[in-house]
This record gives C-alpha cells, sequence and structure tokens, in this order.
C-alpha cells in the first residue's frame, strides 16, 4: 500500500488543529466544573469529550497510527 506524504502546510495546519481541540476541551472542562445548571454542564461534559476525542483521533493520525484509506 503505498503512503502519501504531508506537506509542511498540511503538518502545520494538522498540529493547529490539535492545539485548537486541546484548548477547546480544555475550556469546556473549566466551564463544566464552574456551571451549576446539570443540562448545560452534560452539555459542556459532552463537548469537552468530544474535542478530546478529535484531539486524541488527530494525534493518532500524526503519530502513523492510524492508516488512511
Amino acid at each position: 500500500m503505498m503512503q502519501q506524504q504531508l506537506s509542511t502546510k498540511d503538518l502545520l495546519y494538522l498540529k493547529d488543529v490539535l492545539e485548537w481541540n486541546l484548548i477547546a476541551s480544555k475550556k469546556a472542562h473549566f466551564a463544566a466544573s464552574q456551571c451549576t445548571n446539570p443540562q448545560l454542564k452534560s452539555i459542556l461534559e459532552t463537548c469537552c469529550t468530544t474535542h478530546k476525542n478529535h484531539y486524541e483521533k488527530t494525534s493518532a493520525f500524526l503519530s502513523g497510527q492510524q492508516q488512511v484509506q
């Protein structure tokens, strides 16, 4: 199977994506920890988890752990 190389521009963009998702996850986690409304707290926790999962998937891709099809 032929592997494609990513350009420097692509790698820099993916690095930005990692940073955006990490920051969003941390902000959502902080907001959830400060929230007293149970429904809003649940939404914020879901948001945190979603961004954390995106961070992990992007990181795994960059580490070569995930194959692109």
